[in-house]
């Protein structure tokens, strides 16, 4: 056999069926009872079906979540963010000294005509003119005709002086530039290039940058403006500035204009924001993110991102307006923009964009986590964001959260539970689906043809029909089978039509007729009962029982009682629920026989009988039934007297011992010899059967 694996694409299942649910909570139920348990650990933990898939829980997808947190955190090094831009700029500056160094380097011959400085270069000194303004000043005057000496053709000695007076200049620029990023951006934005390439890749490389810091505030600005000049800055910080006056609005208790705001902003934002509380939180993220990422840095690197900011910001208004903005959003929520701090320590680099997008995930990390551990607190998956789990965690991840908050749907839409105020509660359906689950699983376990029958020796009224065949004889109960009886003809004739039916042909069902049978099933609860597992198996056969009688013997009547030290007669609802279970005080097997041998008194059944469950004896009795009642050891001698009082009723006593206690065992022995009834050691696995196998095995049923 071969197997093949590949990535999750979301044509897989991975789910699970509706069916796999049922059936998970119905096994669930039969062994603690609980369904609001059952449901908070079905979306807490998850489950495996018996059909083999597997549901992930809550808290699978909250190690999921961690594993994928730690992973980042052990993958980037954060300290390689500024690498990128050192670099580029770098190269630029290598290229501009390259350039400045040619020139210097020139021995052009000069025929001593006197030439005009280039345009833009003051006649004395041979500085730029324009003075850096905007982004790289007169670069694009001077520039053009300077660093090939294009301009210069013909030019005497004279020029050639003062050209080489200019790089040199220029190239003690490049020399006295400061190492820190910020301070190289700043100076360079005064600096007047000489090589047109170099210009521009710094150009380039200011406008990139400057996008970049503005989409760590405003996710939208990518979209809204086509190149960061300028202009487009301008534009910005007007737009900032209207969002302050918003804000204030609200901290002053007034109502901003939101719409007329988006009407002018809204290109600059995302499209799915449609209130301000939106606006707020989505603003509170972004700053949030950018606070991370400082938060998370050194001292050193924070100060040289800081420097770089403020550089790529020269705009002293647009500085003063964000960090309004910040202070605005912390004074309508505190704490929301403080941003978390990440101990990245793995070797792979980041480019500033890809730290910012980093830090945005692992702000989305924190809060999701939040909103996992509170779903899993309160059993409700409904309110975690499933789009936000698939872009962290996978489609797949994705895909299992959809499922857990599609559980109690389904499982309603199945006619499963119902509501009942703010819990869930079986329905009669799950009732009977629990109970054939149980029944199910006792019979899966017996072997085959086990299943025989509670038979007389002789027929009796009642007729059922049964799984066994023969010829019908003459005098036989005309209860043909048809099927068979046409196949007994095909077979005589052979193929062919029509088919011609002779009474030799005729195949009949055997008939059965069964006692009618009456029984008490008495479930120990004490605490041994209990701790042990005894008296939930117990409760297992209950419902198995109930489900087997109702089912395939509706004549027969099943009573269940629960004691310790009193007595509960249960209905069949009350089986899959605990509230009414309390242990403690003893154990009154005498008032437990009482009220079985008065159930079965007003029944007049064929065959009446009492199950009992038990790992012990009696360690209390109804002291008002005792005229000694001083004595509380005469608690066994009352028990068996009601013993003998069931005796006499014709009341049978099978007794499944769990346990092997020498004292129970004891009175066990003397129940069954007072009694002649039958006594069984028992375990919790084997319990079932014993009980359903005599059960039906004392059901006798006769071969006409």
């Amino acid at each position: 056999m071969r197997v093949r694996y590949s990535s999750w694409d979301g044509t897989q299942d991975i789910g699970f069926t509706d069916d796999d649910l049922m059936e998970h909570v119905a096994q669930e139920m039969l062994e603690t009872g609980d369904l609001q348990g059952v449901l908070r650990r079905l979306m807490s933990r998850g489950a495996d079906f018996a059909s083999g898939r597997r549901m992930e829980g809550l808290q699978d997808l909250l190690e999921r979540l961690r594993n994928r947190r730690e992973e980042n955190l052990d993958r980037y090094n954060l300290g390689s963010m500024m690498d990128d831009i050192k670099e580029r700029l770098d190269r630029l500056v290598d290229t501009e000294r390259g350039t400045l160094k040619d020139i210097l380097g020139e021995q052009q011959p000069s025929d001593g005509d006197d030439q005009p400085p280039p345009e833009g270069e003051d006649e004395t000194d041979g500085t730029p003119s324009s003075g850096g303004q905007g982004q790289s000043g007169s670069s694009a005057q001077s520039g053009a005709s300077i660093p090939g000496g294009q301009g210069a053709a013909g030019a005497g000695g004279e020029f050639e002086e003062m050209r080489r007076g200019i790089a040199q200049r220029r190239l003690e620029k490049m020399d006295e530039l400061p190492p820190d990023v910020g301070g190289r951006i700043r100076d360079l934005r005064e600096y007047d290039f000489m090589d047109p390439a170099a210009r521009q890749e710094f150009e380039l490389l200011l406008q990139m940058l400057q996008q970049q810091l503005m989409q760590s505030y405003f996710q939208g600005i990518q979209q809204g403006l086509q190149s960061m000049t300028p202009e487009a800055l301008k534009e910005i910080q007007q737009m900032v500035s209207d969002l302050n006056r918003m804000l204030q609005q609200r901290l002053q208790g007034e109502r901003p204009d939101f719409d007329g705001f988006m009407q002018k902003w809204g290109h600059l934002f995302p499209p799915d924001i449609k209130d301000l509380d939106q606006l707020l939180e989505y603003m509170e993220r972004q700053i949030a993110q950018m606070n991370a990422l400082m938060n998370s840095m050194t001292p050193e690197m924070r100060q040289e991102l800081e420097g770089m900011m403020q550089s790529l910001l020269q705009d002293t208004r647009l500085q003063w307006d964000l960090a309004q903005l910040a202070a605005n959003l912390e004074r309508l929520d505190p704490g929301s923009t403080k941003g978390d701090d990440f101990s990245f320590g793995g070797d792979e680099p980041v480019t500033l964009q890809e730290a910012m997008r980093l830090m945005g995930d692992m702000n989305s990390m924190e809060e999701l986590e939040k909103e996992l551990i509170q779903a899993a607190r309160s059993n409700d998956a409904s309110q975690i964001d499933a789009s936000k789990i698939e872009r962290l965690l996978g489609n797949e991840a994705g895909e299992m959260a959809e499922q857990l908050q599609q559980i109690t749907k389904a499982l309603e839409d199945a006619g499963f539970i119902q509501r009942k105020g703010k819990n869930w509660e079986l329905t009669p359906q799950a009732m009977r689906k629990i109970g054939q689950k149980a029944l199910q699983d006792i019979f899966s376990k017996l072997r085959k043809g086990v299943s025989g029958s509670h038979d007389l020796p002789q027929t009796g009224p009642g007729v059922d029909a049964g799984e066994q065949f023969k010829r019908w004889e003459f005098g036989d109960p005309f209860t043909l089978d048809v099927q068979k009886t046409i196949t007994n003809a095909v077979m005589r004739q052979g193929p062919g039509t029509p088919v011609r039916v002779t009474p030799e042909d005729f195949e009949i069902s055997q008939t059965t007729a069964t006692t009618r049978c009456a029984t008490v099933l008495m479930i120990d609860m004490s605490y041994s009962m209990l701790m042990g597992g005894y008296f939930q198996a117990g409760r297992r056969l209950a419902l198995a029982l109930d489900t087997l009688i109702r089912s395939q013997f509706p004549k027969d009547t099943l009573t269940v009682v629960a004691f310790s030290y009193f007595v509960l007669k249960l209905k069949p609802d009350m089986l899959l629920d605990s509230y009414w279970v309390e242990f403690g005080g003893g154990t009154n097997f005498q008032e437990a026989f009482r009220q079985a041998r008065q159930i079965l008194g007003r029944d007049k059944a064929d065959t009446r009988q009492i199950i009992i469950i038990t790992d012990g004896e009696p360690t209390t009795y109804s002291y008002w039934l005792d005229e000694d009642s001083d004595n509380p050891r005469r608690g066994i001698e009352n028990t068996l007297r009601e013993v003998v009082r069931c005796t006499k009723d014709g009341i049978t006593l099978n007794t499944f011992m769990m346990g092997r206690d020498p004292g129970a065992a004891r009175f066990i022995s003397t129940v069954t010899k007072i009694n002649k009834g039958r006594a069984f050691l028992a375990s919790t696995d084997g319990l079932g059967q014993y009980v359903v196998t005599d059960y039906i095995n004392n059901k006798r049923k006769v071969i006409d």
